[in-house]
């Protein structure tokens, strides 16, 4: 598993991640999102089976197209937050603000903490 970050972005302690994409993501998806960079960063040769990422999320057994665990991950691939490279996952340690377009989808009272956290006014703890 490789990790990589870019400039102005979210760890995934951060609250925007929690506040802000979780109900992008979705529950499952924010999860393991969240385990990632953990696992990754916590094992000296960054390998982990998804039979072991799915018992560490709670996800249940990988073993369907349709398991809860490979949904995740399609999910997170189509948010650019995941690439699947054969066996590897390459994960984005770090998370940006979300889009224009996730914006206008979100709860108005999400929006405004969006906009917090952009304007660098996050009343959030964490």
């Amino acid at each position: 598993m490789l990790i990589y970050t870019r400039d102005r972005t979210h760890g995934p302690d951060h609250p925007y991640v929690e506040e802000v994409w979780l109900p992008v993501l979705g529950p499952a998806a924010y999860v393991v999102w969240r385990r990632l960079p953990r696992l990754a960063t916590g094992s000296d040769q960054r390998k982990i089976s998804l039979t072991h990422l799915a018992a560490a999320t709670g996800l249940g057994p990988p073993h369907a197209h349709q398991s809860p665990i490979n949904r995740a991950l399609r999910r997170l691939a189509r948010f650019g937050l995941v690439q699947m490279d054969g066996p590897r996952i390459v994960v984005r340690a770090e998370l940006p603000l979300i889009t224009c377009r996730q914006l206008a989808r979100l709860d108005p009272a999400i929006q405004v903490i969006h906009h917090q956290h952009r304007a660098g006014t996050g009343l959030s703890a964490g």
